[in-house]
């Protein structure tokens, strides 16, 4: 969703101030992409801070990992860092690179020393954490389980327990709220998808569980106004007291029980009732020219060659449902006419990744476990964090089917079956967001998900789980345009053991 349709969707829930990384839209749209954010999001009902991408591409683009429409060196993020809404430096996903001394990671840390240093560091433990912290990053959203949480806490690494559509980790964090950790600790949805908020809410969800968990309401009712209030600076919120802004939520007990969790009974911005009649009529924005830069694409670009004559051993992301982390696993696949071939019985299907910012027609062929496809396939240009096509399916064809109709429509979300049946989510704003209004993405969000089932898919959320997989910064595995990609070790490998 565009900003003016975001307010729409979370401030009913009782959300009335955002801390927004626009790392996705600049990762298409580089610079003008951060403008872009900036001007979407400005004269909002909803007050929007910025904290400014760090990350773009996601990798050291020495190694080349991944195709990244921009890069943003230092220099090109200094211009933002005195805007009235600036808050300081988004994820830090490049943690090899803050431990190895990479030049422009340590001058965009330096850049920003006076300001706050968001981390993105998943599984990262011991002497490299302390480094990692030793270079200012002052928070972190990556960990899911309770021992990671608090091993940062322990090294002054604030928490922010993450409850989004695809990492779910909440359950698991939110026992490290007491109270003395309740002053910082703070929560975060983090690509949390419309379906999920107009369903079961956004922030105020993960408040309900933590209710239902026995968690005093004093404790997270600070972590989720106070905490992340004092985090980053804004000293004028968080609280009820002179001076403060009057940004309330009237809540009260389900059935007189905290234990039961709670219920919002109004929201007030700046003291006036949130009702769907404040809203006003926002213009509808795009970008010039195309998202999607594919020329052409065909039943050859899916195939992958065998090494021997009748069964081949290949790598296999392993998805991990409600988590990012992905498993590295291995199959045995069957051969036909020299090529490897996708095997639904043992849910080991083809995943694919075309680059579609520059028209150079790189792309790469894999295989992962997981979405237990029968048939058809599923395709997005919502792939973190170069956002490039990403497309799996259970045949060759389906697949080819997904990619040509996303082409077509420019961008957005496509799922087909083997009778080309298909159901699509335009999303024309850089291939990333819709100005429908949230009703209407929700509805076809609803339409998306339920053909993913007739195709036999059986993950709560399909195309946030396929759009993580090409992120090279999560281990164990993953997939982008330039091929198999061994996060653990930042280097390509083969799909052939």
């Amino acid at each position: 969703m565009t900003p003016s349709q975001f307010q729409h969707a979370v401030m009913p829930h009782g959300t009335t101030s955002i801390i927004w990384d626009p790392h996705e839209i600049a990762n298409v749209k580089g610079l003008e992409g951060i403008q872009w954010a900036i001007k979407a999001s400005e004269n909002l009902l909803l007050d929007v801070f910025i904290i400014l991408p760090s990350c773009i591409p996601s990798t050291n683009p020495n190694l080349k990992l991944e195709t990244s429409s921009a890069k943003l060196p230092s220099h090109d993020l200094s211009v933002f860092k005195n805007l009235p809404r600036t808050l300081g430096l988004a994820e830090m996903m490049d943690y090899p690179g803050v431990l190895n001394c990479n030049d422009d990671v340590l001058d965009k840390l330096m850049d920003f020393k006076k300001y706050y240093r968001d981390g993105h560091t998943p599984q990262l433990s011991g002497k490299n954490l302390n480094a990692y912290a030793a270079a200012g990053i002052h928070n972190d959203h990556e960990s899911t389980t309770l021992e990671e949480a608090r091993e940062k806490l322990s090294k002054g690494i604030l928490c922010l327990i993450r409850e989004g559509s695809c990492a779910k980790d909440a359950r698991a964090l939110l026992p490290t709220i007491n109270d003395y950790t309740s002053a910082v600790i703070a929560l975060c949805s983090d690509d949390r998808n419309p379906l999920d908020i107009l369903d079961q809410g956004h922030i105020n969800f993960i408040i309900d569980e933590a209710l239902k968990m026995g968690c005093s309401p004093e404790n997270i009712f600070r972590v989720a106004s106070f905490a992340p209030s004092k985090m980053y600076g804004l000293k004028d919120r968080g609280a009820i007291a002179p001076g403060y802004v009057a940004d309330l939520c009237l809540v009260k007990p389900k059935n007189n029980k905290w234990k039961n969790g709670f219920e919002i009974k109004s929201v007030y911005k700046n003291g006036t009732l949130i009702t769907p009649e404040i809203f006003k009529h926002e213009n509808k924005y795009h970008f010039t020219g195309k998202n999607i830069h594919i020329a052409s694409c065909h039943l050859i670009d899916f195939q992958v060659a065998a090494k021997n004559n009748d069964k081949q051993c290949v790598h296999v992301i392993g998805i991990k449902p409600k988590q990012l982390i992905t498993e590295k696993l291995e199959a045995e696949l069957p051969i036909i006419s020299n090529e490897l071939q996708a095997d639904v019985t043992q849910d080991v299907l083809k995943i694919a990744v075309f680059e579609r910012h520059k028209g150079s027609g790189a792309h790469a062929v894999g295989f992962v476990k997981g979405f237990n496809l029968k048939g058809g396939a599923i395709a997005t240009s919502i792939s973190h964090d170069a956002h490039n096509v990403i497309v799996v399916g259970a045949n060759d064809e389906a697949m080819l089917n997904a990619t040509r109709k996303l082409i077509e429509i420019d961008g957005g979300i496509v799922v087909v079956d083997d009778e080309k049946n298909y159901v699509t989510l335009p999303l024309l704003v850089g291939g990333l967001m819709s100005n429908e209004t949230p009703k209407e993405i929700y509805e076809t969000l609803n339409k998306l998900q339920h053909a993913a089932e007739k195709i036999g898919c059986k993950l709560e959320n399909p195309f946030l789980q396929l759009s993580f997989l090409a992120l090279p910064v999560i281990p164990a595995l993953k997939i982008t345009d330039q091929g198999l990609i061994d996060v653990e070790n930042l280097q390509k490998i083969e799909i052939c053991c």
